[in-house]
């Protein structure tokens, strides 16, 4: 133990901290408070400046009107002929109605002496006033009158009578509009502001309390500023920033706008409070992490230790803090290094794992499904051959849904095995308009289809089912983003990309291409989604709606096709993407199956090995039709029995690689060792692993991936027959797909 606190570590940062923490306190209160002040202090500043614009322009067309309405009064004819009678008892009682017109709150009418003719006013003291002989020293067009407590705004307008060189003045009418502290603050920018009227260093009227008008008129007689100035002034003990602005007349006077600078930094008296709580917080949070992260810097082997056992039950994040650089800070970092490591192998294994187990899941599942493929598609032949004319169409729909399901199980294994494309040379219009009907169900009756399809265009070579993978894949990224109606665009187009676009885009190589686009009217994207439209698993769509592999797999497709993808989109206008595929100068291949007189019957014994009870039904009755002798086994084992209880020769081995008890390869190689001159043809619906298992399949082997038809079945069985020349010459018969 250490015999002086400061040479332990764990009081040295404590006092450190303390001795850090408060000043910092303090110099963040003094600054809080000095900032928080002038800020308050330039709010109120320009709040009374703006306060006071604001009033200047209300003031200024407020006697716009005034000055309207008195104009309009003067040339009332009724009131120029009361003028003209120059009688001011007339005058007064007839021109009462125009107080009550004008809206003013006093109207005045004297004659061109200067004599009051006529005086109302909605105050009863006024219009009694013997002080209304002062109002007229006016020369001007405004002047502001205060008699009683009571300020006017006046504006005068003449009376003239006659018109043109007969015209000539009769006398001058004002009108008064009541100019109050209340109506000031009525206006929102000046509501909670005090309003002050001065007039020669004299308060006329005040929303103060009547206290504080001496005061007020004693700081005037001291101060000296100009105009729209801020003053602070102190009333009652309160302190004030105050500005006005000049009220024009010919007896002007001020109106003064205070802010009090006293309640607006009120709150600072709350605010250090606060901040010192914050700061006590803050010290005692501080002493107690401090004492907290002492305890870890001193105790790391025991860190080590938790993390050990942590790391044995699979806990590889367990936090180690490691500081300074000795031995034992070293020995830490090395722990971390590697645990680190295990932790990334472990990661790398496990996601493997998964990889491979979600491939072998897909595969297996492709492999089964496209047994039910075959047998779909098989038996769908067999019936199309004595098929009245009015089941044809149907039969030719589920012999269509087999296609499609096929080429689903060739998605399935592209995923799981990396399945390797089989380009031809396609016509692309005609691969279009195969699958109009399909992508017209896929879009829905709200979304309309429009085809464009040039008649000029090459021949591309490419792989026919992920071609329409890709026609397909646009068509529901373009119903996706159509918000319920609207148009899906497919066009073909020949056209040549030169040297100058391929400089821009250095995956194009310069020479005739077949463009394909595919155009939707929907929301569009941004330029931000356009930059990652093709990444995998990105998506705009919502979670559980998409896996953001459509587009990549696009981009994958024609980039393995030797094309070129290009996009254009504007938001709320629609999408556009453009595929460019190598033109060819061939002809096209027919989809159409081959004629039946190209296909063969033949003589021997076949033995057709299959797991899956109604494909290999279905396989043994189309051979059979063939005129083949036909034997068959669920597996390798039953195929082994069968073989050795057949007496005569077997020709052909038809057998699936995978199959429960004994796969294919295991059971030609037990074949060989007994026989001869048989040949071997292999299925699989797994399109890599057969690709592998082939070194040990022989070399006159044959492989046919699922689904395949009769005569791909018939052919390839004559192509290992003739190579050992062991069946006569065939004749033609009929079809059926498996």
């Amino acid at each position: 133990m250490f015999t002086r606190p400061f040479e332990h570590l764990r009081t040295t940062l404590l006092v450190s901290m303390l001795a850090v923490v408060f000043p910092l306190t303090a110099a963040v209160l003094a600054l809080v408070q000095v900032r928080m002040r002038a800020h308050v202090s330039e709010d109120l500043v320009s709040a009374l400046r703006t306060e006071s614009s604001v009033y200047g322009k209300i003031e200024e067309a407020r006697r716009q009107q005034s000055e309207q309405n008195a104009a309009l009064i003067a040339n009332l004819p009724s009131l120029k002929a009361m003028m003209s009678t120059r009688d001011p008892l007339t005058i007064q009682d007839g021109s009462e109605l125009f107080l009550q017109t004008s809206g003013a709150d006093v109207l005045i009418l004297e004659d061109l002496s200067g004599r009051l003719m006529a005086l109302h006013s909605k105050s009863q003291k006024v219009a009694a006033s013997s002080e209304r002989l002062m109002l007229f020293h006016s020369a001007g067009k405004h002047d502001w009158w205060f008699v009683n407590g009571h300020l006017y705004d006046l504006s005068f307008a003449q009376v003239n009578a006659g018109a043109g060189p007969e015209r000539h003045p009769l006398g001058v009418v004002a009108l008064g509009r009541e100019v109050t502290p209340q109506s000031i603050a009525g206006t929102d920018t000046l509501a909670d502001s005090p309003i002050i009227f001065e007039r020669d260093g004299r308060v006329l009227l005040s929303s103060l309390d009547p206290a504080g008008w001496s005061e007020f008129q004693g700081w005037l007689s001291k101060s000296s500023h100009t105009q729209r100035s801020i003053q602070e002034i102190d009333i009652g003990g309160e302190r004030y920033l105050g500005s006005f602005i000049e009220l024009s007349g010919d007896h002007p006077i001020r109106l003064y706008c205070l802010k009090s600078y006293d309640q607006a930094t009120s709150f600072l008296s709350l605010l250090n409070r606060m901040l010192l709580g914050l700061g006590a917080i803050a010290v005692l949070s501080g002493t107690l992490v401090g004492f907290v992260l002492s305890r870890q810097i001193t105790r790391p082997l025991e860190d080590l230790v938790v993390a050990s056992r942590q790391m044995e039950k699979g806990d590889f994040e367990f936090p180690i803090h490691v500081q300074g650089k000795d031995e034992v800070a070293e020995l830490t970092r090395a722990f971390e290094e590697m645990r680190k490591s295990l932790r990334l192998s472990r990661e790398g294994m496990l996601r493997s794992a998964r990889l491979e187990a979600v491939g072998r899941l897909a595969g297996g599942i492709a492999h089964d499904f496209n047994n039910l493929v075959m047998i779909i598609k098989g038996y769908s032949d067999l019936l199309l051959e004595s098929a009245a004319p009015e089941t044809r169409s149907h039969l030719e729909e589920i012999k269509h849904a087999g296609d499609r399901a096929s080429g689903l199980t060739q998605q399935l294994l592209a995923f799981s095995r990396k399945q390797v494309l089989e380009p031809q040379v396609l016509d692309l219009n005609r691969t279009v308009r195969g699958m109009l009907k399909m992508l017209r169900l896929l879009l829905g009756e709200n979304i309309e289809l429009l085809t464009s399809l040039s008649d000029g265009i090459g021949r591309v070579k490419a792989d026919l089912g992920q071609l329409e993978q890709v026609i397909m894949n646009l068509a529901v990224n373009a119903r996706d983003a159509l918000p319920g109606r609207g148009k899906v665009i497919i066009e073909t187009h020949a056209c040549d990309l030169d040297e100058t676009y391929a400089a821009n885009h250095n995956e194009v190589v310069p020479g005739p291409y077949v463009l394909l686009a595919v155009t939707d009217t929907g929301c569009g994207m941004n330029s931000e989604t356009l930059t990652q439209i093709f990444e995998p698993f990105f998506t705009t769509k919502e979670p559980g709606k998409g896996t953001g592999l459509g587009l990549a797999t696009v981009y994958g497709i024609v980039k393995q096709s030797r094309g070129h993808v290009t996009v254009y989109s504007e938001v709320g206008v629609g999408t556009t993407f453009k595929i460019y595929l190598p033109a060819l100068d061939k002809p096209a291949l027919s989809p159409q199956a081959l004629p039946a007189s190209e296909l063969v019957t033949g003589q021997g014994t076949v033995l057709l090995v299959e797991d899956e009870a109604p494909l290999r039904t279905l396989a043994a009755e189309a051979l059979k039709r063939l005129g083949y002798e036909i034997l068959q086994a669920g597996n390798g084992l039953e195929a082994l029995v069968i073989a050795d209880h057949h007496d005569g020769p077997i020709d052909v081995v038809v057998t699936d690689i995978v199959m429960p008890r004994m796969g294919g390869p295991e059971l030609v190689e037990k074949l060989r060792r007994k026989r001869t001159g048989f040949s071997v043809i292999f299925m699989s619906g797994y399109t890599e692993a057969a690709v592998l298992e082939n070194a040990n399949l022989g070399k006159d082997a044959i492989l046919l991936n699922k689904p395949f038809s009769t005569e791909t079945l018939v052919r390839k069985m004559r192509e290992v027959q003739d190579s050992s020349q062991t069946l006569p010459q065939a004749t033609p018969a009929p079809s059926v797909e498996l």
